[in-house]
């Protein structure tokens, strides 16, 4: 389907053969991002590693640099870190379980903080963690679809604020100072920690202190800023959304719960806690993420692309710099793909005895697509296994009696870049 937004075209992609067919294999044409004129230029956030066009020299390095980074050996040299911040996580959920939405968010920012510049945060109201956090609501303002009208007519950029109705422009200002902290104020730390003596081995310094001795010049510099910048911003939220519909489904979903937490006895047994090598023995855990990135999608729909030329699909004509945006949502819940879509089943994942086709694997649709498609998703998914695998190889998950006194209430989600289901009252209680 497509529709207009003044002069702007927006095509949304609801099966998952036309975003196959248009996003992945057209990639070279499917790739850009589409200009927020607010965003990117007037708040200074063009070079981001999300916003950057896919034509652009920088769109490759930040993906070199992200897939050397996070790729599936260098995660498991973090694995001592994600081990430790799950024992943290592990006693704040026992100390204080009805705050679950808290200790999930502060383990999301302690893991991804350590990595990206080797900072541990202080505490819920660590400045760099709030930076961040404050850094993303602003920027899903300044692109929201309508809001702006220079994302329409460009030539309002030239309007100098003090003109009447250029409000836009002073808040411009004052939003694209604020931003700048996200990137520059975490780099200049790991500057000066380096400079003292102090740094800690981590994604940054490893690329501002290359093991070849080679001298980093000013613009790769930049480039690493902005790479690192682009770690939080794309596991924060996404981890603390996915974990958090993890926690919910679990309980109204018992029988999954037990049948996941015995396979993790049975592997770990009951006096210690998972390890990332463990991780791999999870045949029935995996699943259960599987069902959770394809039941609640992180992004139901996926950040949006930009045509580079005209194109013809299917006798569609496409304009070129239309907006091309994937119904993550409606591809997962397609009864065609998987049947009986609104039930959570994880075995939906597993082969059994009968030959029953397993069915498609939803992270090929939760993690972008093309060349957009995020680096970092064997980290996200290590991450993620491992505090669900501590979770329930500790706690047992139900709601609360007042929840369940007149039936639970039918599952609803948050809406914006990124969701999870509305929380309910549940209890979380320490297995005896």
């Amino acid at each position: 389907m497509s529709f207009r937004i003044y002069n702007q075209t927006i095509v949304v992609l609801n099966s998952t053969k036309a975003v196959h067919d248009l996003l992945n294999n057209r990639s070279q044409l499917y790739s850009d991002r589409p200009r927020s004129w607010m965003l990117h230029d007037l708040c200074g956030r063009r070079n981001t590693v999300f916003n950057i066009p896919a034509t652009d020299e920088r769109h490759r390095q930040y993906r070199a640099l992200l897939r050397t980074g996070i790729n599936q050996r260098a995660t498991l040299s973090y694995a001592p870190l994600l081990e430790s911040e799950l024992i943290d996580f592990v006693q704040r959920l026992e100390d204080s379980p009805a705050s679950y939405q808290g200790h999930i968010r502060r383990n999301a920012a302690a893991v991804i903080m350590r990595v990206a510049y080797g900072y541990t945060i202080s505490g819920q109201d660590d400045f760099f963690v709030r930076t961040a956090e404050e850094a993303s609501q602003i920027s899903g303002r300044a692109m929201a679809p309508g809001r702006w009208l220079v994302n329409y007519f460009p030539l309002l950029r030239f309007v100098p604020s003090w003109f009447p109705g250029a409000g836009f422009q002073r808040q411009a200002v004052i939003w694209r100072k604020e931003l700048d902290a996200l990137s520059g104020t975490p780099h200049k730390w790991v500057r000066d920690q380096m400079a003292a003596g102090t740094d800690k081995d981590c994604f940054t310094t490893r690329l501002l202190r290359p093991s070849n001795g080679k001298i980093v010049t000013a613009n790769e510099e930049d480039i690493i800023k902005w790479a690192s910048g682009g770690l939080y911003a794309g596991a924060a939220d996404t981890t603390f959304s996915a974990l958090t519909s993890f926690v919910l489904l679990m309980a109204v979903h018992p029988d999954v719960q037990e049948r996941a937490r015995s396979e993790i006895i049975e592997i770990d047994g009951v006096s210690q806690l998972p390890s990332v090598s463990d991780l791999p023995k999870f045949v029935y855990l995996a699943a259960v993420l599987k069902e959770v990135l394809r039941s609640a999608p992180v992004a139901p729909l996926a950040l949006p692309h930009q045509v580079i030329e005209g194109d013809l699909y299917e006798g569609y004509s496409i304009p070129k710099h239309a907006t091309v945006m994937a119904n993550v949502w409606s591809i997962m819940h397609d009864e065609q793909m998987y049947p009986d879509p609104y039930s959570f089943d994880p075995t939906r994942f597993i082969a059994d005895d009968t030959g029953n086709a397993v069915q498609p694997d939803p992270r090929a649709y939760a993690f972008g697509f093309g060349r957009r498609g995020c680096p970092g998703s064997h980290f996200a998914e290590t991450s993620m296994l491992l505090i669900m695998a501590g979770t329930l190889s500790r706690f047992k998950i139900s709601p609360s009696v007042k929840e369940t006194a007149g039936g639970l209430p039918p599952l609803e989600y948050t809406s914006g870049l990124t969701s999870h289901i509305k929380p309910f009252d549940i209890d979380i209680v320490p297995l005896k």
